[in-house]
């Protein structure tokens, strides 16, 4: 099994429940969306910018792995379609590293932990994609009925119709969780103000125990700069 490896990287994660914390990123390529705010089309077949990645195997990005961290985030893309994807987890859980797996909400995530042979240190972080995306329509409902309270359910809102899509996704979400997940909420880079998402965390209850997320990463290095 070879692996198509756009970045591998060390760094602090950038966004959600570890954000700050160092952790080895491996981000593989393709993806089956395309958002239209995304800000990872180097990692996407069949843009303007050819996506270029090198072949690992499995045993080369398990020794390449930092054993001081012990914190993996695998991303994308979307890192769910990629052939062999189940197998990398499974041996990295089986070894005691912490699994973050960024999705993008449109692939079944109850499906590939069922690939999985270990499961004990893997958390997903997934997006629903609001109406800004262009994307809601492939959002594979089931999956947010299915979060458990380690993962991570996470919004990017760009528009007041995103905000008012969030809220009602929350109220149809809350009944089906006997405990939620982690609430994380942000806005498109630039193009949402992050003080009304603040406004409407401290007057809405559903969003009581939520967290504002910024892009700590955008924040330290230029928005554009890669491998960081």
């Amino acid at each position: 099994m070879k692996y198509n490896v756009v970045e591998l990287f060390d760094s602090i994660d950038g966004e959600g429940v570890r954000t700050g914390q160092p952790a080895t990123f491996i981000r593989l390529a393709g993806c089956n969306l395309r958002c239209t705010y995304c800000d990872t089309l180097y990692a996407l077949f069949g843009e303007a910018e050819p996506c270029r990645y090198e072949e690992w195997t499995l045993d080369g990005l398990l020794s390449r792995v930092n054993p001081v961290y012990r914190r993996v985030t695998l991303t994308g893309g979307e890192p769910l379609i990629s052939p062999g994807a189940a197998e990398l987890v499974s041996a990295l859980s089986r070894r005691g590293y912490e699994v973050n797996i960024e999705t993008n909400g449109a692939v079944d995530i109850c499906a590939f932990l069922k690939d999985c042979t270990h499961t004990e240190h893997v958390f997903f972080t997934i997006d629903y994609k609001l109406p800004s995306s262009g994307m809601e329509q492939h959002m594979h409902l089931p999956n947010f009925r299915s979060l458990r309270p380690q993962d991570v359910l996470k919004f990017v809102v760009g528009s007041e119709e995103d905000a008012a899509r969030m809220l009602e996704l929350l109220k149809a979400v809350a009944p089906a969780c006997q405990t939620m997940p982690h609430i994380y909420v942000g806005a498109v880079y630039g193009a949402y103000p992050a003080q009304r998402l603040v406004e409407l965390i401290l007057q809405e209850p559903l969003l009581k125990d939520s967290h504002l997320q910024v892009q700590l990463h955008k924040i330290i290095w230029d928005p554009d700069k890669r491998g960081v």
